[in-house]
């Protein structure tokens, strides 16, 4: 039987390039899809965008000033407003192109060049990857192996998610579209509610493995979370996943969770073939990833450059990932459900 694992719009065509900058010594550090054979494992380039904008900060940002700090800090911990209190938000664990830090870069472009640009993403800022302030707040010793060891996370979960949208673990990001479209109560709680963190207050769990006040998680209750019969217990299970597994990839971006024997954080492009934000790593770092993720009970089959199929899942848990992602209607993150909650906050704010 499967089993959970706890503790553990269309764009104008741009020119493109590979994703080799000059400080990577050779075509074959850059990676984004493998073949392999008895021999060996040959590497081919990513496809990513040029230029499709010109950094509005330029060098202004990675300035050691207090206005390079401040513009750094606003963007990548993106200080949210929680009707009046300040929450203070990692925004980029809930996908890099979230409309909330999407419309604090745009505030602040326009605060310092007085242009209004709706189009601009973290990628056309170089996601402030050199940037002292974004690796001071995001760099740990947290990687893949570390977040899924948490009690609350379920690597039968994060593969369902990564089966069912066709990502590549350890390279891309769990975006912000499938967070939103799939917990539309737990995302806006979290940015919009009137307390940090309000969802782990207002939701009703009747699941004797969940804690309803904490969300302190005993998964081995469960042979499959398939099995759950509380919706809003699954739910939970499956947003805090996500959020560890984005979390551990952000700190290969602006961390050393590999130690600083392996060059540092790992290079993030966005990729032009799919539009996806996809690392990039040398062919020394991403032995480490696919050694580390490798370790994770239930990954141990897990390859970084293919990407997760429905028949995959299948042939490890016995269902589709869609079974288990399908929202339920019991569900405080079902349509009609989260609407009626948004909808009765923002009269109480009116």
């Amino acid at each position: 039987m499967a089993s959970a694992v706890a503790s553990c719009g269309n764009a104008a065509p741009v020119e493109t390039e590979t994703a080799v900058p000059e400080s990577v010594p050779s075509v074959e550090a850059s990676v984004s899809e493998s073949e392999t054979t008895e021999e060996e494992t040959v590497y081919t380039e990513f496809s990513v965008e040029t230029e499709p904008h010109e950094n509005p900060f330029a060098d202004f940002i990675n300035e050691n000033s207090d206005n390079a700090i401040e513009y750094n800090y606003s963007i990548i911990n993106s200080v949210i407003s929680a009707s009046g209190s300040d929450a203070f938000k990692s925004s980029l664990d809930y996908g890099f192109d979230n409309p909330y830090v999407i419309k604090e870069l745009q505030d602040k472009v326009y605060e310092y060049t007085g242009v209004s640009d709706s189009s601009i993403t973290l990628s056309d800022v170089n996601y402030f990857q050199t940037s002292e302030v974004a690796n001071e707040f995001y760099g740990s010793d947290i990687a893949f192996s570390l977040a899924m060891s948490n009690s609350g996370v379920s690597v039968e979960a994060l593969r369902a998610v990564f089966s069912y949208l066709g990502l590549k673990f350890g390279i891309d990001e769990i975006p912000a579209s499938f967070l939103i479209e799939r917990f539309p109560r737990f995302y806006y709680d979290e940015f919009e509610g009137t307390d940090p963190y309000q969802f782990q207050d207002t939701i009703e769990i009747n699941d004797p493995c969940v804690n309803n006040e904490t969300f302190e998680v005993n998964l081995g209750y469960y042979d499959s979370i398939k099995d759950m019969q509380d919706a809003n217990a699954l739910d939970v299970i499956l947003f805090q996943t996500c959020l560890y597994y984005n979390k551990a990839r952000i700190n290969c971006i602006y961390g050393h969770p590999y130690g600083d024997d392996y060059s540092g954080f790992i290079l993030q492009v966005r990729d032009a073939d799919t539009g996806k934000n996809v690392l990039v790593p040398t062919l020394e770092q991403a032995e480490v990833i696919q050694t580390d993720i490798s370790s994770i009970p239930g990954c141990e089959d897990v390859d970084i450059y293919m990407p997760q199929t429905a028949d995959d899942f299948y042939a490890i848990y016995g269902y589709y990932p869609e079974e288990l992602l399908q929202v339920r209607n019991d569900s405080v993150n079902a349509p009609v459900n989260a609407q009626e909650y948004i909808d009765y906050l923002q009269n109480v704010g009116a």
